[in-house]
């Protein structure tokens, strides 16, 4: 077996040193082939059954835990899911259509933000800011209501603007338990 494909078996990032990339586990390439299957057995009613809402949001979640050491909440924290193993509070998004960050209004804030970006049919997460999340939160309309999203472009080029020291480290590049 190849290197990568050892790596694959074992569930380790094939590029260690790329920091922004998470491979997702096996059961998610199972769900975009029944998701394909889905999609086809209704192909005459034009409906995509998009992978959104509460599932990427959990995957996310689930996704980024164990290469940034996350200890995610147990009890539902408005604004937090989850604590670095610095004691910083961490906001996770993610979004599986292309697009930046979705804010609805709330009084819950974390210190930091992870946003990963899902390409389902590679099965890899990639980590498209890390950083705090009052920079992000600055762009969203002041008293909105409903969902505002920040850009792809915006989130892109606030997080070519992170400090190292600001970032969370990665402390894993293994898959977690089920992999």
């Amino acid at each position: 077996m190849t290197a990568a494909g050892q790596a694959r078996e074992e569930g380790v990032a094939k590029n260690v040193n790329d920091w922004r990339q998470i491979e997702l586990p096996d059961a998610v390439r199972a769900l975009v082939t029944a998701h394909a299957e889905l999609v086809k057995a209704y192909s005459s009613t034009s409906l995509r059954f998009t992978l959104d809402g509460k599932f990427v949001g959990d995957l996310g979640e689930a996704t980024a835990a164990d290469p940034f050491g996350l200890h995610l909440c147990r009890v539902r924290t408005a604004g937090v899911d989850a604590h670095a193993p610095d004691g910083r509070c961490v906001q996770v998004k993610a979004s599986g259509i292309g697009k930046g960050p979705a804010y609805t209004p709330g009084e819950g804030r974390a210190e930091h933000l992870i946003f990963l970006s899902f390409d389902f049919d590679r099965a890899i997460a990639h980590v498209v800011y890390n950083g705090p999340e009052a920079l992000v939160r600055a762009h969203l309309p002041a008293g909105f209501t409903g969902t505002k999203r920040v850009s792809m472009r915006r989130i892109r080029e606030l997080d070519a603007a992170i400090e190292v020291r600001l970032r969370l480290r990665r402390v894993s590049v293994v898959l977690g338990a089920g992999a």
